[in-house]
């Protein structure tokens, strides 16, 4: 993972600085510059009318009880979305707005799911129903366990408290 940050990190300034260079010579300086303004204002437009809609959902799929999987990923990819169409750069820009655009995130989704699967975070569970997500995945804790296995144990004690409502002290009315 260290690695691919790496590559990362490096990577896209070369990438970015080649496309500037390349486009700055078939537009010239000036439209180029104001390309990537005018990318970084429409996407945010963009990515503020998408965002809305997905809070919509969220609190809709809350409020009826469902886990927002769907919503929540649609929301990160928006997220993403948005840092990418703000960072200066066509390479950066290209894959902001096809994070604004749902069918590729329905594309994106597996690929994530499969990722997360090998890595040990997420496992199957039955499509909707309690605990898992619109995707049909739960999350196992990090520790391998799947939702059917059994719960820590934890021991502890507790002790009541009595209070006396004679001695309590009023709230204060300032």
């Amino acid at each position: 993972m260290t690695l691919l940050l790496l590559i990362a990190f490096i990577g896209i300034p070369i990438i970015e600085i080649a496309g500037f260079i390349t486009v700055g010579s078939w537009i010239g300086l000036w439209w180029t510059l104001g390309t990537v303004l005018l990318t970084a204002i429409v996407g945010t437009a963009l990515v503020r009318s998408q965002s809305t809609s997905v809070l919509a959902r969220i609190n809709e799929q809350l409020a009826a009880g469902e886990m927002p999987a769907r919503a929540l990923f649609d929301g990160l990819c928006l997220l993403v979305a948005a840092l990418l169409l703000l960072t200066p750069g066509f390479f950066t820009d290209a894959i902001g707005i096809a994070l604004l655009l749902p069918p590729v995130r329905a594309l994106i989704a597996p690929l994530l799911l499969a990722w997360a699967q090998r890595r040990g975070n997420l496992s199957f569970a039955g499509m909707g129903g309690g605990g898992s997500g619109g995707f049909g995945f739960s999350y196992a804790g990090g520790n391998g366990r799947t939702s059917g296995s059994a719960p820590d144990i934890i021991d502890g004690e507790a002790e009541v408290v009595e209070t006396d409502p004679e001695k309590q002290i009023p709230p204060s009315r300032d």
